[in-house]
């Protein structure tokens, strides 16, 4: 997280402590929302809000899905806001827990403006069937200080040295096609990301997770039009084949996203009947490259390097070259 946006985030729980800012219930509501998101995103957790009139006691439910480290866990928030100096009593404890069960979260938390009362906190620390925890202003502060904030000219540096070695590895491609097989998925996607960026293209390299069906997109202009294309690359170390599923997906991101057209990569090509679902006005918006292609690609882009390519007047046709 960027330390702006760190600052924002301690800013609006400055906003819901003042006691000169008297908020009505919606506007606390959003500043707790706009509080808890980014918080719970840096944590792992994809959030719901709940809906008002049928929220099951709950303001947000989370769920975060299990990685190697961590086992998968369902988060129940609940806020309070009040405008004077109400403390929190046990019984708004009892009842956070009666809504988690209800929900059956694994984790609960009471989020409030004010304090807790010495009851609350004590009943906190019975045994119950989830983790329960009460946060103040001061321990939502506290949470947001803890979050690591991002150190831009390292982050310059190490984009740097990636494209740097993408650069390398593009040139090693041409010279030798079957190094392919030792560069891991995303090294390759740096790479082809790399080679359109020297070849002319605006380029946006998408996340290595949730990345809405696509891995690169690309925008240029075609006879003063701006167009927008996008690729998607699979390089399986099964070395498998891919089949009509994920084109008619990557077809649907296409269609979705109303996108110019889309290039599919795959470095060991398609099943033998993966087109046959693809009508032929489908198949002018998506084409499809294998090795070949991204060996092609990687060899144009050695010669715009050394001076001695031009692109075409219509740069999507480099897309759409050497492919099926």
């Amino acid at each position: 997280m960027k330390k702006e946006d760190r600052n924002k985030l301690l800013d609006r729980i400055d906003h819901l402590a003042s006691e000169s800012t008297k908020l009505s219930p919606l506007e606390a509501e959003d500043i707790y929302t706009n509080v808890l998101l980014p918080l719970l995103i840096e944590d792992g957790y994809e959030v719901s809000k709940t809906a008002r009139l049928a929220d099951g006691g709950l303001d947000f439910v989370a769920t975060r899905p299990s990685t190697e480290t961590l086992t998968s866990q369902k988060l129940g928030i609940q806020f309070k806001y009040y405008r004077s100096g109400h403390a929190i009593g046990s019984d708004k404890v009892r009842e956070l827990v009666g809504a988690a069960l209800f929900n059956q979260v694994d984790r609960a938390i009471l989020l409030i403006n004010t304090r807790f009362t010495k009851a609350a906190l004590e009943t906190s620390k019975h045994e119950f069937p989830l983790q329960l925890e009460l946060i103040d202003l001061d321990a939502l502060r506290a949470w947001v200080s803890r979050l690591q904030v991002d150190d831009e000219k390292f982050i310059g540096e190490v984009q740097q040295i990636l494209k740097i070695v993408s650069q390398q590895f593009a040139m090693l491609i041409a010279q030798q096609p079957n190094i392919l097989n030792d560069l891991e998925w995303r090294d390759l996607e740096r790479t082809i990301a790399e080679i359109f960026d020297g070849l002319g293209f605006d380029v946006t390299l998408t996340p290595p997770s949730k990345d809405g069906g696509k891995d690169i997109i690309l925008k240029c202009q075609v006879q003063g039009q701006h167009q927008k294309y996008i690729v998607e690359i699979k390089h399986w170390r099964s070395r498998s084949r891919v089949g009509g599923g994920d084109l008619r997906d990557f077809l649907n991101v296409i269609l979705h996203e109303g996108r110019d057209g889309g290039l599919f990569l795959s470095t060991y090509g398609f099943c033998d009947n993966a087109f046959e679902q693809l009508t032929e006005i489908e198949r002018q918006r998506l084409r499809f490259g294998k090795q070949e292609k991204i060996v092609a690609l990687s060899r144009t882009y050695m010669k715009a390097k050394s001076g001695i390519w031009s692109p075409p007047e219509k740069l999507a046709e480099v897309l759409f070259e050497d492919t099926i």
